[in-house]
């Protein structure tokens, strides 16, 4: 146990506790419990963004990618920081421009209808669940590195998320969108402090990133993975290997004799071996860690880089702080801030994952011990890689930091799901349909409980991911799992979005019919890639072949854009306002502000009495 980072972790707790209990005072209203009463800066928004942005997949899963996949790990921090290039270009202003509170809202006030409001909440709804999904693993995972034991009769893992979920949800609950967003800049900050930290302290300890990449590359990449006995000794028909086979090539007699202890006592429960990485762009070469390109075949590179790409730009929590901006300028100005600050961050987080590969082996060869598991010199969950080596290199102290950033990290990200999917179930539900005339104060009362219940169902999606065995069916999964919430966001927003923003000939069908195209194949494909990786359905027919699509926003992203674009071309009923609904996303506010009072007319009444 390490008492250093605990004591920092719990002081972080209490500092995010007492700015909630601080913002109490100022969620009085809707537009200050969802919105901050819209009041917030560019400069501190665009901390709030990063901090909301800047996830468990992003400060633990980047550098855990690098560490699994080598340079193939890298694509998830270009997509991630390229993503909001596609914001800043062509959506942020325009959102804010247009103001309301959700991107509910924004469906509804562009095409006026209730149906497509209430779609754009149950996108919402999933997207966010799809993104609370790694950050509850992420507090699992951590709590067992940084604790090791479990509270109350469960294990470290189980303690860790319910810890997290329960802590988010009263910080949210009670301090709103004010809250959140102070607690979101002070997490930002301090995240990015400590991964900074980190990347100081391994130049400091002789790391040189490009000798550490030769030697990476001198060999082919292995994984761990944990495996039953029947798992191990099933043949594979196409090579006429087992993975028994495979493991008994890398590991050394010691390391053997543990597997072969077990197999003989048929135990149930799993082991974890060392395996050799599969290439899946060329079958007969090895995978090396210096030539990204071989994790995944041809279709699901180009599709991650669209997924990540255009998943920024689909992701609800994020797009809603663009409502907590004075202006659209302003919310322009956050971006390029935002650009600046996750930029850094992405360049930092593969350096940490290089440097974890060599520090972890080279600690464990000189007889040191990790709290995290590990088999032939490597993690067997590699997204633990940030706190290990920051306990390799820094000791106690710099571990602490490492893990309360971890938590900061966790807290910020799911804190902006929760006040996205309360305002999602709150404002575009309840206020809207249930009770229009209830008081600011129900409102409000509303918001919070939705925030719990929603916390709830994050805290019994972290729970079942190890209970059903996902956390061993893919490799560096906390950022596979954010690719696939990304992947969401893209299919069921970016196409409605983008055409509602940019073509004015979209109509309500139209988009209606995008959106349900985008949001159900992205989830179904998603559904049967899992289940193909957890053996229940084959790699034959149909379901099979769409079973293999890692990533299937380069399917199912142009499927719904085309969907809308057809179905708005055979429809043809465009709104009846369609005119001021385009000068309230394109117009200047000087332009605005005449239409809205009838000035733009006074020239021309002058024009005809002559």
């Amino acid at each position: 146990m390490n008492t250093i980072a605990i004591v920092l972790v719990i002081a972080l707790i209490v500092f995010t506790i007492s700015l909630s209990i601080f913002s109490r005072r100022f969620t009085r209203t809707t537009a200050d419990f969802y919105l901050a009463g819209r009041k917030v800066g560019s400069f501190s928004n665009a901390s709030a963004i990063s901090g909301d942005y800047l996830s468990a997949a992003s400060f633990l899963g980047v550098a855990g990618a690098v560490y699994a996949s080598g340079l193939d790990g890298v694509w998830y921090a270009a997509g991630f920081a390229g993503g909001f290039m596609v914001v800043v270009l062509f959506i942020a202003s325009a959102l804010r421009r247009f103001g309301e509170y959700t991107v509910a809202d924004f469906a509804f006030g562009r095409f006026g209808s209730n149906r497509i409001r209430l779609i754009t909440v149950i996108a919402v709804l999933l997207t966010s669940l799809f993104y609370m999904a790694p950050q509850m693993f992420g507090a699992g995972t951590t709590w067992q590195v940084l604790v090791g034991k479990g509270a109350f009769g469960m294990d470290p893992y189980t303690t860790g998320v319910v810890v997290v979920a329960g802590i988010i949800a009263f910080y949210v609950a009670v301090g709103g969108m004010k809250g959140t967003t102070l607690n979101q800049i002070f997490q930002f900050w301090w995240l990015a402090f400590a991964m900074t930290m980190v990347v100081i302290f391994s130049f400091g300890n002789g790391f040189s990133y490009p000798q550490a990449l030769a030697d990476a590359s001198e060999s082919p990449i292995v994984n761990t993975k944990q495996m039953t006995v029947a798992e191990l000794t099933t043949e594979n028909p196409a090579t006429g290997k087992t993975p028994y086979d495979s493991a008994a090539s890398l590991m050394t007699e010691e390391e053997l004799a543990k597997v072969d202890e077990f197999i003989a006592s048929d135990a149930e429960g799993k082991i974890p071996v060392a395996l050799p990485s599969a290439n899946k762009l060329h079958e007969l070469r090895d995978q090396l860690f210096s030539e990204p390109g071989h994790r995944y075949n041809t279709f699901d590179q180009f599709s991650m880089v669209l997924a990540l790409v255009l998943g920024t730009a689909g992701l609800p929590h994020i797009l809603n702080r663009y409502y907590t901006n004075p202006s659209g300028s302003a919310a322009r100005r956050s971006t390029f801030w935002v650009l600046v600050f996750i930029g850094t961050f992405y360049i930092f987080a593969p350096i940490a994952g290089l440097a974890g590969l060599g520090f972890i082996k080279e600690y464990l060869a000189g007889g040191g011990t990790l709290n995290a598991a590990t088999v032939h010199g490597l993690l067997v969950k590699p997204d633990q890689v940030m706190p290990t080596l920051a306990e390799i290199l820094g000791g106690q102290w710099l571990m602490g930091i490492v893990s309360a950033g971890a938590f900061a990290a966790m807290f910020s990200t799911v804190g902006g799901l929760l006040i996205a999917a309360a305002s999602a179930i709150g404002h575009d539900v309840y206020e809207k349909y249930v009770d229009p005339n209830a008081t600011e104060a129900k409102r409000v009362a509303v918001g919070k409980i939705a925030v719990l219940a929603f916390a709830a169902l994050a805290l019994f999606i972290g729970l079942a991911i190890p209970k059903y065995g996902l956390d061993q069916a893919y490799p560096a999964l906390i950022a596979m799992m954010v690719t696939w919430a990304f992947s969401v966001g893209a299919s069921a927003f970016v196409p409605m979005l983008l055409t509602g923003i940019w073509w004015k000939g979209t109509t309500e069908r139209g988009a209606t019919a995008g959106m349900l195209v985008g949001l159900i194949s992205a989830i179904s494909i998603i559904f049967l890639n899992i289940f193909q990786q957890l053996g229940t359905v084959g790699k034959e027919g149909i379901l099979g072949f769409f079973g293999a699509l890692t990533f299937p926003v380069l399917f199912t992203f142009p499927l719904g854009l085309l969907t809308i674009i057809i179905v708005s071309k055979i429809d043809g009923q465009l709104p009846k306002n369609v005119d001021q609904i385009w000068m309230r996303i394109h117009g200047t506010a000087s332009e605005r502000h005449e239409k809205q009072h009838g000035l733009d007319k006074v020239g021309s009444m002058f024009t005809k009495g002559k």
